[in-house]
């Protein structure tokens, strides 16, 4: 059977509605909510009732129990407040931590990189050095040829000439030979 429509409740398909429950004066339903408790329930608002009646032993006991849970929840904030400062100080102390580590690192390159410097340094001076010497080994053993090819010059005047003439000789047949060989 289909219930009348109410004002802004969407419209549900009959085989998705939920299952009709009974209910109880216990609990309000949301279309007489808030509304009069009924008659025969023994609930009255709290200015209605008796306070003039208290229980020395009840509050004893509850003043014990707000004084312990009191005290817990300080406790429990002092241990959160330690548990931030030890985080702050670990904090604060691995950032120091990083910092000389990387300090350090920055350190030991310099250190490397300085020694790698001094070590190509080294190198291109002892290259240099080795060139220079090979240079003037060069120039020096150029010239002790030159000062013996004229002392053999000198000494030996018609052997430096037949030699130069058998050269030229060789060159000339060999032009010849391969101008003929190219006609």
């Amino acid at each position: 059977m289909a219930e009348p429509l109410r004002q802004n409740e969407p419209t549900i398909p009959e085989n998705l509605r939920p299952i009709e429950t009974s209910t109880s004066a216990d609990v309000p339903t949301y279309d007489t909510y808030p509304a009069e408790p009924p008659r025969t329930s023994g609930w009255r608002p709290s200015d209605q009732r008796s306070m003039n009646v208290r229980n020395p032993q009840l509050d004893e006991r509850a003043h014990k129990i707000g004084s312990f849970v009191g005290d817990v929840v300080n406790r429990g904030r002092e241990a959160f407040g330690k548990v931030d400062a030890i985080k702050s100080d670990v904090r604060r102390s691995s950032g120091d931590r990083v910092q000389e580590l990387k300090q350090r690192a920055e350190e030991k390159w310099s250190n490397a990189r300085s020694a790698a410097q001094k070590r190509l340094e080294d190198w291109r001076d002892a290259a240099r050095d080795s060139a220079n010497s090979a240079k003037d080994m060069v120039v020096q053993r150029t010239r002790e040829a030159r000062i013996r090819a004229r002392n053999y010059t000198d000494e030996n005047p018609h052997h430096v000439l037949l030699g130069i003439a058998g050269a030229a000789f060789a060159i000339g047949l060999t032009a010849r030979l391969m101008r003929r060989s190219r006609d």
